[in-house]
């Protein structure tokens, strides 16, 4: 009985162990993100300067111009291109994506969504294969820790058995989990090949 105990311990072992193998062994996969930043705000700012795309960008009508020197503002703060905003106590506070200035200096902070794209590129061929292999070994290893249970109370009902009557009924019921079990365990093997 221990044995089979050992042995069922070895196969469940085996099934976690050979999907980290399998992965050893796979190619290399290159994940690349790209995208562009949107700001929810519902009213458009027609004039003044916006944090876009990590950049600070003056709005000129209805397009954009990097802010390539400092901007001094009429109520005292100072803009400086990499987006740190000195206001007139002298505290230094620095933009956000979406954060944006009107042409008086009044800082108005803004959610911001970004939308990316991610693109998966290399050998890709085999990740659905690993995946149905997983799944196909989780199943698996739910049928062996199933059967091991019912190994176990049959075990039991056995060491029980040699302390008092034997409970037939419950054995042949015990017998025909595991008969059972096996089949679906066969079936499974079969299915793979």
């Amino acid at each position: 009985m221990r044995q089979r105990f050992h042995f069922i311990c070895l196969l469940i072992v085996a099934a976690i162990l050979l999907p980290a193998v399998s992965r050893a062994q796979s190619g290399s996969v290159e994940k690349r993100e790209s995208g562009r930043t949107t700001t929810t705000s519902v009213t458009p700012l027609r004039q003044g300067v916006l944090m876009r795309n990590g950049k600070m960008m003056e709005i000129q009508g209805k397009g954009y111009a990097p802010l390539t020197k400092a901007r001094t503002f009429p109520n005292g703060s100072t803009l400086q291109p990499n987006g740190t905003l000195t206001v007139t106590g002298g505290e230094a506070i620095q933009l956000n994506e979406g954060d944006r200035l009107d042409l008086q200096g009044n800082l108005t902070r803004s959610p911001v969504v970004i939308q990316r794209n991610t693109t998966v590129t290399g050998d890709t061929t085999g990740i659905g294969k690993q995946l149905l292999q997983a799944q196909q070994m989780n199943e698996r290893l739910k049928l062996l820790q199933e059967k091991q249970r019912v190994l176990q109370r049959k075990s039991e009902l056995l060491q029980q058995t040699v302390q008092s009557k034997p409970d037939a009924a419950s054995l042949k019921k015990l017998d025909a989990d595991i008969s059972a079990l096996q089949k679906q365990i066969a079936a499974q093997e079969q299915k793979k090949q």
